[in-house]
């Protein structure tokens, strides 16, 4: 953003940067919050204060209100960079651009705003309100909206391209696939009589690594073996890169499908 040409708008900025920037934004209103909820923790138990003991007044259900506040966006903090990695590798290797970039720009942000409104949906056991479940569990659905968008995009983006399939597709297709995965089991975990049976088991696990694990850690696994001959003027050993991509792919889905 600082770097960029006098003349480059923002609507012309790579993908990636716009990933950055909304990311940017995440962790300033997520970590304070964090920072607070540890504070008062530390009061709590070094110093006499009684914020989450139920014994001296205080409420223990606040801390994961507090905690989810942060932890919720703090999912995306970790994604969104691999949204913007993965939406360079797909154009790239279809031979297209990338299709719906201002749709994309928008669903970015959009996922980054409701990420602030629904963490409570990892306390629908807690006891809340009808009413309070309700809310959650409708903003829960909401956020795949704009979820949906990216998922199109790139399809689209993919379709009738000139697609060819080196490491860094491989690892940018698997994303997709295995994302979509993980997000359609979190719409599941969004519903309330579904999570009810649902929470505290390996089910939610199992969402948790599908998103974070072949969506974040594949994203960087890709960006790695994108921008590797850029960052060493050296090529990666095609062999063995897909042989690790296939390793990773067979064995991540052997251990949480």
């Amino acid at each position: 953003l600082n770097m960029k040409a006098p003349e480059m708008r923002l609507m012309d900025m790579p993908l990636f940067v716009w990933t950055w920037l909304i990311t940017s934004f995440l962790l300033i209103g997520a970590m304070p919050v964090l920072a607070g909820a540890v504070t008062m923790m530390l009061t709590d138990r070094n110093f006499g204060t009684a914020f989450f003991d139920a014994t001296g007044g205080g409420d223990p259900v606040m801390f994961q209100h507090i905690f989810w506040f942060f932890g919720h966006p703090e999912v995306y903090i970790m994604i969104l960079p691999a949204f913007g990695v993965i939406s360079h590798i797909l154009p790239t290797f279809a031979r297209k651009p990338l299709f719906g970039y201002s749709s994309m720009v928008y669903a970015t942000a959009s996922i980054a705003f409701l990420s602030y409104i629904v963490w409570a949906h990892h306390m629908f056991l807690t006891g809340m309100p009808v009413a309070g479940e309700l809310y959650f569990m409708y903003a829960t659905m909401l956020i795949a909206v704009p979820t949906g968008v990216k998922v199109f995009n790139w399809v689209a983006t993919m379709w009738k391209g000139s697609m060819t399939f080196e490491t860094p597709m491989l690892w940018a297709l698997s994303f997709v696939i295995l994302f979509t995965i993980g997000g359609f089991s979190g719409l599941m975990l969004g519903i309330v009589p579904a999570d009810i049976q649902y929470h505290d088991t390996y089910f939610v696990v199992a969402h948790f690594h599908y998103v974070l694990v072949t969506g974040a850690l594949w994203g960087i696994i890709a960006a790695v073996f994108y921008w590797l001959p850029k960052w060493t003027g050296k090529m990666y050993n095609e062999r063995l890169g897909k042989v690790h991509f296939w390793w990773a792919m067979i064995s991540v889905n052997v251990l949480f499908f």
